[in-house]
């Protein structure tokens, strides 16, 4: 606690003829709350050290302080000034569009040592910049700047046209970061992140199935000039995302590569073209009769691949037959049924992952509702069926009673099963016998899919949570811990439930343990210290 006297030595130092002793009077008042207007009389000192000094009082001054105090001092001629200003108004937690101008003025600002505060601030209110400030930051070594430059990058439309030239003309790191960026064609796209309004949200994937043309010619410029088979992989996802029709072609010619060929059948799929979906189930199936002349190179090359043999071919085979399923028709899935019989393992499983892309397109989600909107700007894109058509309906039936059975007796790619059957909801009738199956990876399984659509209830599992196998225990555990979490345990089941979730902690399960010990402590009573402890 700072005493009067010592607020009025302060006060007469303030004036005082000595930079040093002003620079020492607006420390001191710094500490003292109510003292903004000498602190602002202050930035105006002809000293810089003295205005620094203001500034960082200021942002120790609180709410009171006018912004317009301290957005001046952002420009600054001295870089400690600027420094300054700009910890105090990200400190009192500014927000106004002066603030988000002068911070946008910054990001070039190469005497700012504090320039990841401004990025961050940008990046946290999700603030537009000009590329041409950001892109000479990713050469940067200090993560913290090439990370958040990259990371706004990713708010402008455009930016994937900007990581795809900087792919084709950088080196070294800065081709790697934009490359990186490119992997993950989702990540930082304003309303794509949890939290988002559904408006946002929409917002989000209509920019990404609707890139900017020059998104478009950057992304096939880039492939068209890349030599290195993993960048051409990422680019063709990138091309994927973004669901470019004018992928075809160079995708076609690179389908059978060993290296590049699922990326390429990622790239048909998202195209989701007439011609893109012929060529995966040609590819797929084995090369059917020639269309046309201007496609006779490609079906060619498909027909020597898909008559060869060896492991690869049929992994290459798995991967253009799952993402048939996120492309085709009816028919289409229609044939992916038929292959859940195929002979080579990697091959059926590759078909209960294209039929589960294949109902995802259906369950309700926001892209599969745009699916009809993109069907409608794109030529050439088949308009997909509602998802209550009866056909569809009638085959998510058949493909449910088919990849249950193939559960009980194939438990070793029970994720797989668990994966497709996510996206059809058909399975229900399926899951009490699914839920008593003698196999524990199985019964867990079921549980999820039971918790998915709605079918279990607080007695089923209470007994699940004391089944033989840990998969299943954890299922019922976090399912307790997620209802425990949203209250919606009556008082009585409450009562039921804690001396269960007390013997959980006592599980050989560490998972186990850990769920009841967290649900423990929403329903009144936890268990301190055990959860480590294995019996």
């Amino acid at each position: 606690m700072i005493a009067d006297h010592q607020v009025a030595f302060f006060l007469r130092e303030a004036g005082s003829p000595d930079p040093a002793r002003r620079e020492a009077a607006a420390k001191g008042l710094s500490k003292v709350p109510g003292q903004v207007s000498e602190l602002a009389r202050l930035t105006a000192d002809p000293e810089p050290e003295v205005r620094a000094a203001a500034a960082l009082g200021l942002g120790r001054q609180g709410e009171a302080v006018p912004v317009e105090l301290l957005v001046p001092l952002c420009s600054d001629p001295d870089a400690e000034v600027r420094r300054r200003a700009v910890n105090a108004l990200d400190r009192l937690g500014a927000t106004s569009p002066a603030v988000a101008a002068s911070f946008v003025q910054r990001v070039g600002d190469a005497e700012l040592r504090n320039r990841a505060v401004v990025l961050d601030w940008l990046l946290r209110y999700e603030v537009p910049v000009p590329a041409e400030s950001l892109v000479p930051l990713l050469a940067d070594s200090d993560p913290r700047l090439w990370g958040g430059a990259r990371s706004l990058l990713r708010l402008l439309p455009e930016a994937d046209a900007i990581f795809a030239d900087l792919v084709r003309t950088a080196t070294g790191e800065v081709r790697q970061r934009a490359l990186d960026m490119l992997a993950s064609p989702k990540g930082g796209i304003p309303g794509m992140g949890v939290g988002a309004t559904p408006e946002a949200r929409e917002a989000a994937w209509r920019r990404l199935w609707d890139p900017e043309p020059r998104v478009v010619r950057a992304l096939l410029a880039a492939l068209e000039a890349e030599t290195e088979p993993h960048a051409r992989s990422v680019l063709f996802r990138a091309l994927a995302a973004h669901r470019v029709p004018e992928a075809v072609t160079p995708a076609a010619a690179w389908l059978a590569d060993p290296e590049c060929g699922p990326a390429a059948a990622a790239a048909l799929a998202g195209a989701g073209t007439v011609e893109a979906v012929d060529l995966l189930r040609e590819f797929a199936l084995g090369a059917g009769p020639r269309r046309d002349e201007a496609r006779s190179v490609v079906v060619d090359l498909l027909r020597r691949f898909v008559s060869g043999a060896g492991m690869r071919r049929a992994e290459m085979r798995a991967a253009a037959i799952r993402e048939l399923g996120a492309a085709g028709g009816v028919a289409e899935a229609e044939l992916l049924l038929g292959l859940l019989d195929a002979p080579d393992k990697r091959v059926r499983l590759g078909a209960v992952g294209g039929l589960g892309t294949f109902f995802q397109r259906f369950d309700g989600d926001l892209p599969g509702r745009l699916e009809r909107w993109r069907a409608e700007r794109v030529p050439g894109q088949p308009v997909p069926p509602p998802p209550d058509d009866p056909a569809v309906r009638e085959l998510a039936r058949r493909s449910a009673e088919r990849l249950a059975h193939m559960l009980t007796v194939d438990v070793e790619n029970a994720s797989s099963y668990h994966n497709a059957l996510w996206h059809i909801p058909e399975v229900r009738p399926l899951l009490p016998a699914l839920l008593e199956d003698p196999e524990g990876r199985v019964r867990s399984t079921a549980l999820h899919l039971a918790e998915r659509f709605g079918d279990m209830d607080f007695t089923g599992r209470l007994r699940f949570l004391n089944d033989a196998h840990p998969h299943v225990r954890q299922g019922a555990a976090l399912n307790f811990l997620l209802v425990a979490e949203k209250r919606e345990l009556t008082p009585a089941e409450r009562d039921t439930l804690r001396p269960h979730l007390e013997r959980g902690q006592d599980d050989t399960d560490y998972y186990v343990r850990t769920f009841t010990a967290k649900a423990l402590t929403h329903v009144g009573h936890a268990s301190h210290g055990r959860v480590g402890h294995a019996s």
